[in-house]
């Protein structure tokens, strides 16, 4: 199945109901698409106001951005086209159906020739020119609701003209200037720039930013969840652990965004309730978890106090006094060193 370049629903209610034609990728071959197409718009326009065509492509197929084109130019409703970010190549073509055409002041619009590749014998290749003669005419056509001169435009399109929106407003392409707007960038963007000529240095760098940005989208933290319901599995879980003299302690620890975050503090006051136990200090626990302490400055201030009360003890390497026997036992008999002293001394005088 072909991959779908737009999508068509509709958006708003009652007055300000619109039909939505968003074209936000490359331009496919229009295919068997075509019905499907114009059906859908069928359905959305239903008690629509208007038909609003946001674009956000650097262009792709010119016959299926041609039948588009003219599906909008014939329809009845008034016609918006705007562009979010650059309409370049085909993508240009589909720009010019609006009754309004808006771009705010940092999109881009390119008009250029369409080109193809044709392949066969020169008669082959003398009908495929003869048939791009006719659709450069249905352009040339399309983007002389600019109010330019056939001359003109033609001299544009021969020379790839990027246009920012002033020149754009300038030139009669664009009939309305806005904000600037954040730009988003299209599906396959650097392949598709690497095809078209001259574009803009500073075009491309946004371009290919915006669209590192959108391949690395910002997390969306969790929501928070309802406090009662947190504080019932805080408990729950504080029972499961052998822990329900903590659980109090944790929900007053804070920063409890979610039940993953209440799972992560009860296994640290479970640890911490180990660690207290170890060195006899189970009534620290509770102290140390409400303060919302980690499991590794728990135990630095275990350690802290282990070393404190330690250093409060009076150790001495001196031998303690015997305890006296009982006169049953004879005293231990051996040398008087007292008396050998005596005994030499007279011996040497």
């Amino acid at each position: 199945m072909a991959k779908k370049w737009y999508s068509i629903k509709a958006k708003g209610a009652g007055q300000k109901k619109v039909a939505q034609v968003r074209i936000y990728d490359e331009i496919g071959p229009w295919g068997k698409t075509a019905n499907q197409f114009c059906e859908e718009l069928a359905a959305a326009v239903v008690g629509a106001s208007k038909i609003v065509v946001p674009i956000n492509s650097l262009g792709g197929d010119v016959f299926a951005a041609n039948a588009i084109f003219n599906e909008l130019m014939r329809h009845e409703l008034p016609v918006e086209t705007r562009v979010d970010g650059v309409a370049a190549s085909a993508a240009s073509l589909i720009f010019m159906a609006g009754d309004e055409r808006i771009m705010p002041e940092n999109a881009t619009l390119m008009v250029h020739n369409a080109w193809t590749i044709a392949a066969g014998t020169a008669d082959d290749l003398r009908d495929t020119a003869e048939m791009m003669d006719k659709v450069r005419e249905g352009i040339v056509s399309a983007y002389r609701r600019s109010g330019q001169s056939e001359e003109s435009v033609v001299e544009m399109m021969d020379a790839t003209t990027w246009m920012t929106a002033l020149d754009a407003q300038a030139l009669g392409f664009c009939t309305a200037i806005e904000e600037p707007v954040k730009l988003v960038a299209s599906a396959n963007i650097e392949d598709a720039l690497d095809r078209m000529r001259d574009v803009p240095a500073a075009l491309r760098t946004q371009l290919l930013a915006a669209a590192n940005a959108a391949a690395e989208p910002e997390l969306t933290p969790p929501a928070p969840q309802d406090a009662a319901t947190l504080a019932a599995k805080i408990y729950a879980q504080s029972r499961e652990r052998g822990i329900p003299q903590l659980a109090e302690a944790v929900l007053l620890s804070g920063g409890l965004g979610g039940a993953d975050a209440a799972t992560a503090r009860l296994e640290a006051a479970e640890q911490i309730a180990v660690l207290c136990a170890s060195v006899k200090l189970q009534d620290k626990a509770t102290e140390f978890v409400s303060a919302g302490l980690s499991v590794e400055q728990v135990r630095a201030r275990l350690f802290e106090h282990v070393v404190t009360a330690a250093d409060s003890i009076d150790i001495s390497n001196l031998q303690r006094d015997q305890p006296s026997h009982s006169s049953s036992v004879p005293e231990r008999s051996g040398p008087n060193p007292q008396a050998i002293y005596a005994k030499r001394k007279a011996l040497s005088a």
